[in-house]
């Protein structure tokens, strides 16, 4: 006979979904619109949820729930349950119950790879190891949404002997444990994404977000196959620069998304909306860029007291990655990043991502700088804050490749920038270099305050403008002091002032223009 687990395996493999929505019994579910899931997400029902929904498969070990999910007539298409309930044979997928406790946590790992199935009396943590095994056996990423997970009750039933008081502290314990295995499964499953549905502090989607997605796809959304990919959108931009001699602004987030999920929704949707040509993120492997003292050394903000903490905490997830590619497709907007390690560009290859920029940060690191140059195949953008013109013989000599795109941008690094610092002729002096190595397109990355900087470097030649953006004010997050606020359309003006440089530098032929005329007619006296 078959076991149990080859039977999951082969329901998973004949399944031709790619989603799973895990669902609860916590009064949340009830605002979710669970009819508009069947067609896409593979529905796994924990204990008697068949209540709300037809599963795909459902979980359930104890007794006292089998009564209710008979009363619905057996009407999820799979049971995974102890054999001795009396279950319809075609239904029932008979598994070993295991008894769990919390203090059991330090060897739930051990749960997660074990090859046995069997169901634990936490029984989330069954659903969370049917989701590895889901992902497992697609062998793609897998997004899980979990959704009617509330870890609290407003009441209980009068039979209910334990009472609200202790249930609520015994669903507090399993809210801690959820969340501290939400991290453990980060790191040890990197494939397999758990996305909390709600509004806790964990929660990686609100239910009135998810409810707007399922809304968009059932009006017929574009699917992400149908987007324009981001080489697409980064030529069209960059063939648009070429013939219209025009300016590509670039919308520089570093890290002041602060790796919060709402927050660089909201970001890309108001620079899209401000008119930048593209989104510029940061990445780099926090532990292995960073020594073990510096990690240590202090520095505050909400995510701890170490820089560690808050290197961290900023950080890009590869949830946030995949939806930075996402959302600018959608909104016709090309992205790249800054790679500051090795670890770090050899991650971002799995995207893809035309163009990525080596910062003025990592100048001294010489040789990885010529391990990437060497090693990407799209286009390179380089920043020469706190170089001389050494750095931009090296450039020349040792980055440079005649068949790649090179963006050599003016960059002084002081936050902010003095008046003095600019230095926008150099902008001017890159343009120059032209003459030997067309290849080059110059620009500034700027550092200063306010747009009046950016604009002479337009008329200096520059054809890539970087300029920090941000979401309100945040003292604890670095380059807080010269990034523009994408609120209240600060962004967007910067952007018009940029737009009137160019048309204000206009062609470097001389031509006559139509609005044109001599004050006096042509008269042979004056001759």
């Amino acid at each position: 006979m078959e076991n149990c687990l080859d039977q999951i395996k082969n329901i998973f493999s004949a399944s031709s979904k790619t989603k799973i929505a895990v669902i609860g019994k916590g009064s949340s579910v009830t605002e979710v619109k669970l009819d508009s899931l069947s067609k896409d997400y593979f529905i796994i029902n924990l204990n008697d949820a068949d209540v709300f929904t037809k599963a795909d498969m459902a979980i359930f070990y104890r007794t006292d729930l089998f009564d209710s999910i008979k009363k619905h007539g057996f009407i999820s298409d799979y049971y995974i349950a102890p054999d001795f309930f009396k279950i319809p044979d075609n239904k029932h997928i008979e598994v070993d119950y295991h008894s769990f406790n919390q203090n059991d946590f330090e060897h739930i790992y051990s749960y997660f790879t074990d090859e046995n199935f069997y169901i634990l009396d936490f029984t989330l943590l069954t659903a969370i190891k049917l989701v590895i095994l889901f992902q497992e056996t697609k062998k793609t990423k897998v997004i899980a949404d979990f959704i009617g997970f509330d870890f609290y009750l407003n009441s209980v039933s009068e039979e209910d002997f334990q009472g609200l008081e202790y249930r609520n502290a015994y669903l507090k314990t399993q809210e801690s444990f959820f969340e501290q295995i939400l991290k453990m499964i980060q790191l040890k499953f990197p494939e397999v994404y758990i996305q909390h549905v709600g509004n806790k502090k964990y929660s990686a989607i609100s239910l009135e977000q998810f409810n707007e997605q399922l809304e968009e796809h059932s009006q017929g959304a574009i699917s992400i196959t149908d987007l324009p990919t981001n080489t697409e959108l980064y030529t069209k931009l960059l063939q648009r620069t070429i013939d219209s001699n025009s300016t590509i602004i670039v919308a520089e987030f570093t890290n002041n998304h602060i790796g919060d999920k709402k927050r660089l929704l909201k970001m890309i949707e108001l620079a899209s909306e401000s008119g930048a040509d593209m989104v510029k993120v940061q990445k780099r492997d926090v532990d292995s860029f960073y020594t073990a003292e510096e990690l240590n050394s202090p520095y505050q903000s909400p995510f701890g007291n170490t820089l560690g903490d808050y290197r961290r905490g900023v950080e890009l997830t590869d949830d946030l990655m995949e939806l930075i590619d996402i959302e600018c497709r959608k909104k016709n907007i090309p992205w790249f990043a800054s790679i500051l390690d090795w670890n770090s560009y050899q991650y971002i290859n799995q995207f893809d991502c035309p163009l990525i920029k080596l910062p003025s940060t990592i100048s001294n690191h010489r040789n990885y700088l010529k391990k990437v140059a060497g090693d990407f195949k799209g286009d390179l953008v380089i920043s020469t804050g706190f170089t001389d013109k050494e750095y931009e013989h090296f450039v020349l000599n040792d980055l440079n490749n005649a068949d790649k795109n090179l963006f050599l941008l003016q960059c002084t690094s002081s936050y902010p920038t003095p008046p003095e610092g600019c230095q926008v002729s150099v902008v001017r002096h890159y343009d120059r270099l032209r003459n030997d190595h067309p290849n080059i397109i110059p620009g500034y990355s700027s550092h200063d305050i306010g747009s009046l900087g950016s604009m002479l470097s337009v008329a200096a030649g520059a054809k890539m403008i970087e300029k920090h953006v941000k979401l309100g004010d945040l003292d604890w997050v670095h380059f807080d002091s010269v990034a523009i606020d994408l609120n209240e359309n600060k962004f967007k003006q910067f952007v018009h002032d940029i737009r009137k440089a160019e048309l204000m530098a206009g062609s470097i032929e001389k031509s006559i223009h139509h609005f044109e005329h001599h004050k006096y007619r042509v008269n042979d006296k004056i001759n």
